[in-house]
């Protein structure tokens, strides 16, 4: 069968002589056939050497000759002879690039490189295969694995020509393909510009090229990779909180300037206070935008059956919804409570027989009065505006679609509570307590009717560093839980170097070893 196959696929040579066989060169070639057919491993070797044997007296002119060469390699392939029948199977393609046997000889070498894990030669090999039968319905499909083949291996340069070959070969005919094709190329650029840049740029050469070709779900990962960006270059600010626009710093009182008391405030060690710094308009209403489509396309989605895909769709839309509400919650960041507040009133003057007792009596309740309702207004806004926040975070959070989008969800909810606290604490005590009893009696209060809040936030960063601890997992945004944990809660979560002190990192990635084809021999005693 296997002769009568590659019999009839020589015929195509015309280059080749077809003088016939010497009746024992028939003979000895029908058997090896036989056995090369049956896969007998006893008799492997022998078939292997009879043919390679008579390849050789055949010369390269002959047509039986690449018969012959193709049944050798599988008599030594039944005999368990891998280097020898991946030698013949080479000489074989290089000798006779032309015949059709060439073909069946490169796609075995395909697979037994493939089973080896001999990736470097597996990727040579379907190159070679595609660059020689383009149209075979397996090429692009092999050119597309050689691609992956050579990013994995790191060989970037390559990887890219790849693809652009795809790109030339197949335009037009399997778009969504070579959509793929074409964003996983973003991490292969050359570093000719900084990443964000590199990003934004392969994301926007992705939705001209591809963006209604390549189907929704690659559109709203493109759409939210180019909106994220250009959300961060809206903001001139540098090393934000989880890429809020917004400065950092103890909120304990400052040092006296030029002559004038310290602010007074009830802010602790921990208490931080928070700037927000203002994005360029045009680049963050143009990244608002995008995002906003992007979600609405996510809600007519089809189902993705692409697992690797879903997943990516699955975190740019989290990480859609996680940047309108940053949005929301920068502009809530900014609002200060207010300020001259005076809640102080001596009572006595109200019946005081002296017009100027009541006069200054007067004075304290017009402020007094003038004071809560200030407070009593931003504090109702803000509680609307933190319980908003927390909503669209929580929504986030509880669909599970991403684990980078359910920790960073986590993690604004904690600075939503936090900084709401914090903002509160390092306002300016009110005036009009003079004593220190006084001002650590308001304090205390204070502390006490944010309580709650304070609580809430704590929670939010141990659910995000507990739950990242028990999956063994982490991103920037279970690092900030866990450093405002062991900042504002050092006895409970004490940083990790003071736990087991310093010791070496691992190593970046496994160390790899050769396949082991056979089980080591083990020394007898």
């Amino acid at each position: 069968m296997i002769a009568a196959l590659l019999s009839s696929m020589a015929v195509a040579g015309l280059a080749l002589a077809a003088e016939p066989l010497t009746p024992a060169e028939a003979e000895a070639y029908n058997e090896a056939a036989k056995i090369a057919q049956s896969g007998d491993p006893a008799r492997g070797h022998e078939c292997a050497v009879t043919l390679t044997e008579l390849a050789q007296r055949l010369g390269d002119k002959h047509s039986r000759t690449v018969e012959a060469l193709e049944l050798a390699a599988r008599c030594h392939e039944a005999a368990g002879e891998y280097e020898a029948m991946v030698a013949t199977r080479e000489r074989l393609v290089e000798k006779f690039p032309a015949e059709p046997t060439a073909r069946v000889a490169t796609l075995a070498l395909v697979r037994y490189h493939r089973a080896t894990l001999a990736f470097e030669k597996a990727a040579a090999a379907m190159e070679q295969y595609a660059e020689r039968w383009p149209g075979e319905p397996e090429a692009i499909d092999l050119l597309q694995e050689a691609f992956v083949l050579r990013a994995q291996l790191g060989h970037d340069k390559r990887a890219l020509e790849l693809s652009e070959r795809m790109e030339k070969l197949y335009a037009g005919k399997d778009p969504q393909r070579l959509a793929l094709i074409y964003w996983a190329r973003a991490d292969l650029l050359p570093k000719t510009l900084p990443d964000d840049q590199a990003r934004q740029a392969h994301a926007a050469g992705y939705l001209q090229r591809y963006g209604s070709k390549g189907g929704p779900a690659r559109r709203i990962v493109a759409e939210v990779t180019f909106a994220a960006i250009e959300w961060r270059r809206a903001c001139k600010q540098k090393d934000g909180l989880t890429d809020l626009c917004v400065s950092v710093k103890p909120a304990a009182p400052d040092a006296p300037k030029g002559g004038k008391a310290p602010k007074l405030t009830c802010a602790g060690p921990a208490a931080q206070a928070i700037t927000v710094h203002p994005r360029d308009r045009k680049l963050a209403e143009s990244a608002q935008r995008r995002l906003r489509e992007a979600v609405s396309l996510g809600e007519i989605l089809p189902p993705v059956e692409d697992l690797w895909l879903r997943a990516k769709v699955d975190e740019a839309l989290d990480q859609a919804e996680l940047i309108l509400a940053d949005a929301k919650l920068e502009e809530a960041l900014a609002v200060r409570p207010p300020a001259d507040l005076s809640f102080f009133r001596e009572d006595w003057r109200e019946l005081s027989d002296d017009a100027r007792d009541r006069k200054i009596y007067a004075e304290q309740k017009r402020k007094s009065e003038d004071s809560t309702r200030r407070f009593l207004d931003y504090w109702n806004k803000s509680q609307e505006r933190t319980n908003d926040l927390n909503r669209r975070y929580e929504k986030v959070a509880a669909r599970k679609r991403s684990v980078r989008g359910m920790f960073a969800a986590a993690a604004r909810n904690g600075i939503v509570s936090q900084t709401q606290v914090d903002t509160l604490m390092a306002a300016e005590v009110p005036a009009g307590l003079k004593s220190d009893a006084a001002i650590k009696a308001y304090c205390a209060a204070l502390g006490d009717s944010t309580k709650p809040i304070a609580t809430a936030a704590m929670q939010a960063f141990e659910y995000c560093w507990q739950r990242a601890a028990m999956f063994a997992y982490t991103d920037p945004s279970v690092e900030f839980c866990g450093a405002e944990l062991q900042r504002r809660r050092p006895r409970a979560y004490p940083p990790q170097r003071e736990l087991f002190g310093f010791i070496e990192p691992p190593p970046l990635e496994p160390v790899s070893a050769p396949v082991q084809v056979e089980p080591p021999i083990l020394e007898q005693e």
